[in-house]
């Protein structure tokens, strides 16, 4: 299975008045975002499964790569990948895309980071910046194997792979 983990792009400011769940992308996040989602359909098929939590910074992220990839499948919105999402909501997640094999979700760090460090079975800390898109191959069934690491994206720029 193919599987992008995307941060949610740049956001308001914390303290700004708004709710944390209501914070919106600004218009610089949407702009930058924007040329990576194009970098991103450049470089993969459009998933079969676009799944985001329901917080609007991720639900703006999402709209953006789904327009990017002309994603032309509902997004699901779930809140397993509300904020303190763990592995067994991230498999609830890949088990509710109906056996998909690309899927893309679009969530929150540190749990983010805590998720590819988990899948690929890492020793140190792994961090994704906002906007960032980790492309991975992993055997949802082999839960005990470690996924593969293809690639990251950030700014429009992917990284070299990394083995």
């Amino acid at each position: 299975m193919k599987l992008y983990i995307i941060r949610h792009a740049v956001a308001i400011e914390r303290g700004s008045g708004v709710a944390d769940e209501d914070r919106h992308l600004t218009s610089r996040g949407r702009e930058a975002f924007r040329l990576n989602a194009k970098a991103f359909a450049k470089k993969v098929v459009p998933p079969d499964c676009i799944v985001t939590s329901p917080l609007v910074r991720c639900v703006q992220t999402a709209d953006i790569v789904a327009e990017a990839l002309a994603f032309s499948g509902e997004l699901m919105i779930a809140r397993d990948m509300a904020p303190g999402f763990d592995l067994h909501g991230f498999y609830r997640v890949i088990n509710s895309c109906g056996g998909a094999q690309k899927i893309a979700i679009i969530g929150h760090e540190p749990d983010l980071g805590i998720l590819v460090e988990s899948l690929l079975k890492l020793k140190q800390p792994f961090s994704l910046k906002k906007g960032m898109i980790v492309a991975l191959d992993l055997d949802p069934h082999q839960k005990n194997m470690p996924g593969r690491l293809n690639w990251t994206m950030h700014k429009g720029k992917k990284s070299a792979e990394i083995k």
